[in-house]
């Protein structure tokens, strides 16, 4: 069965989206029980590189084209300052 390229970008959203949910849980978690503040930033760190991941994925619908694909890096810079 061949997918039209919205249903590939939905299809590929979902399988992407669904362990990257996931991860930030078990980022949330762990950064909850760490007193150190070393790894905690460590923790946020990544957590807001997967942020980025799930924001690029919802502006996926939007690529075609003739249409500019803008990405969205403010969440990532912000977490490298922390």
């Amino acid at each position: 069965m061949a997918l039209t390229k919205q249903q590939l970008i939905g299809e590929l959203k979902h399988e992407i989206n669904s362990p990257l949910a996931a991860i930030r849980n078990a980022l949330y978690l762990a950064a909850a029980r760490i007193d150190d503040p070393e790894i905690k930033r460590y923790l946020v760190l990544a957590d807001a590189e997967a942020a980025h991941i799930s924001a690029v994925l919802r502006n996926a619908n939007q690529i075609d084209e003739n249409k500019q694909v803008h990405v969205i890096t403010a969440q990532a810079d912000a977490a490298s300052a922390a």
